[in-house]
């Protein structure tokens, strides 16, 4: 296969105009000058596939059902549907409909959480690429040792049926609030001992961190009854989490919107990722993440959409705006670049799941995913695409994705 475009973005290498990628089975063979004889796309921009760094597929038919509530009941609510009212049927419905989503806005890797089969299944079944964490629960100390003598069990046999080298099967303590700590203490040695790759919440919300730092507010409320024995080992989410050894894990950590200096040094010191959520932390009114710390602390940055319950939509593009004006508007001026987003987009969200080897920008060797985007045809500099995609483009934009060398779209 040749696709030959006006623009190409490698992201880890300076943009190509009219220039063409060869493929050969499912890696990138060469990128060189456009040849006449070359299949052309006029008005186009060819780039690496997307990484959602976090998401929740499963929940996608829950969009705009519970877009009113605040934090902590709207997740209730999420659990109240899927566990009681949702059959197999459904639970594979909406996750298909994620997966369609996924793939017609150009995503071409996810990093997906849940606790439903169906929804593991169903993704291990789909063209996408990525990590499918299984989320783990534990509050009560019977809960916990149940959830543990069942994840022993189950986890194996998702390996088995489940994993393969387009889906790597992962977990997901869910929080320090939904999860003991002996749990994850439990689950750490576990990952360590068998390189099990971990995901999870963390310094999501203010709520979460009054919970750990003054064993109080709604969460405290809701658990008194439930978890009175657990033990607090830190006085931030972070601060906690390091005392249980998860962070040893090197694991992906999903929002970190209320992490402080000192947790930044933590998570630091144990070379975690982050995925960075803005859209889904704006909408529950959480605040806003430091990117910027993130990014100066050489931290492995990526960008998820989280679940269409939380968000709404699949459109990396959108979230990757939404992420750069919003750090502006914080900021009160230009934070970061619009290459630098770009970067979260693709190459972040490699190194953020540890593909950055295989996925994330396009050259020789590296797996041949890629899309093509519209782009208007007046642009005579690099530097109008790349902010063009940045600002201008959308989902909708994207009209060709390629994972492997194999059109999806």
């Amino acid at each position: 296969m040749i696709l030959a475009a006006e623009w190409i973005l490698p992201i880890t290498s300076p943009p190509q105009y009219r220039h063409a990628i060869e493929i050969e089975n499912d890696r990138i063979r060469n990128i060189r000058p456009l040849r006449d004889s070359d299949p052309y796309l006029p008005n186009t921009c060819l780039l690496p596939g997307l990484v959602n760094a976090h998401t929740h597929l499963a929940y996608t038919a829950m969009r705009n059902l519970f877009d009113d509530l605040e934090f902590f009941p709207w997740i209730r609510k999420v659990t109240e549907t899927k566990l009681q009212k949702w059959t197999v049927q459904d639970v594979v419905a909406s996750t298909r409909l994620g997966i369609q989503e996924s793939l017609h806005a150009g995503i071409t890797t996810v990093a997906d959480m849940c606790d439903l089969e169906p929804a593991l299944e169903t993704l291990a079944q789909s063209p996408l690429r990525g990590i499918f964490y299984w989320e783990v629960f534990g509050v009560e100390k019977e809960q916990a040792e149940r959830s543990w003598n069942s994840l022993r069990e189950l986890y194996p046999r998702f390996q088995k049926e489940f994993g393969s080298s387009r889906l790597q099967i992962g977990l997901s303590p869910h929080t320090c609030f939904t999860v003991r700590p002996e749990f994850y203490s439990r689950i750490a040695n576990w990952s360590i001992a068998d390189k099990i790759p971990i995901s999870f919440h963390v310094a999501e919300s203010r709520a979460e961190e009054d919970f750990i730092a003054q064993r109080g507010g709604v969460i405290a409320k809701f658990l008194q009854q439930r978890a009175s024995d657990w033990q607090f080992l830190g006085n931030t989410s972070v601060s906690h989490l390091a005392k249980t050894g998860i962070l040893q894990t090197k694991p992906l950590l999903a929002h970190a919107v209320q992490v402080n200096h000192t947790d930044i040094e933590i998570l630091n010191d144990h070379d975690v990722s982050i995925a960075h959520c803005p859209k889904s932390n704006a909408k529950f009114g959480h605040g806003i993440a430091p990117l910027k710390w993130f990014l100066s602390n050489s931290l492995r940055t990526g960008i998820g959409s989280d679940s269409a319950a939380s968000n709404n939509r699949f459109d990396l593009f959108e979230e990757a705006r939404f992420a750069l004006l919003q750090q502006r508007s914080s900021q009160g001026k230009p934070v970061f670049r619009e290459e630098q987003i770009l970067e979260l987009l693709t190459i972040g969200g490699a190194r953020a799941l540890r593909m950055e080897d295989r996925i994330g920008s396009l050259e020789a060797g590296k797996l041949a995913d890629i899309i093509a985007v519209r782009i208007p045809p007046s642009y005579s500099a690099a530097e109008q695409v790349v902010r063009h995609i940045i600002h201008n483009t959308t989902a909708s934009d994207v009209f060709k994705t390629i994972i492997g060398g194999r059109e999806i779209k």
